[in-house]
């Protein structure tokens, strides 16, 4: 992420590295992201799994999840913010 930032950040005009270097760039940060998609899926299904077997989960356990669901779902989002910028960025 911090190389597709660097690479964001560029000053307007500069050069950008070959088209190669930007497709390998963002090749890396989908690969991240569907790691990140992964990690958010086991989550829900984690807390999907503790609401349906115990008729009153424990709440610290739901928030907890709960919580962890929201933060890898921030996480996406902003991976996928900056995928979309640098994907734009180097088909201008």
């Amino acid at each position: 992420m911090a190389e597709i930032r660097s690479l964001l950040d560029l000053p307007a005009g500069a050069e950008l590295p070959p088209r190669a270097d930007l497709e390998d760039t963002l090749t890396n940060g989908y690969a991240y992201a569907l790691g990140l998609e992964r990690d958010r899926v086991r989550i829900e299904r984690s807390l999907r799994a503790l609401v349906r077997a115990v008729p009153r989960p424990d709440p610290n356990e739901v928030a907890e999840l709960s919580g962890r669901l929201a933060h890898a779902d921030q996480q996406l989002a902003g991976v996928r913010a900056l995928l979309a910028s640098l994907r734009a960025q180097a088909l201008a």
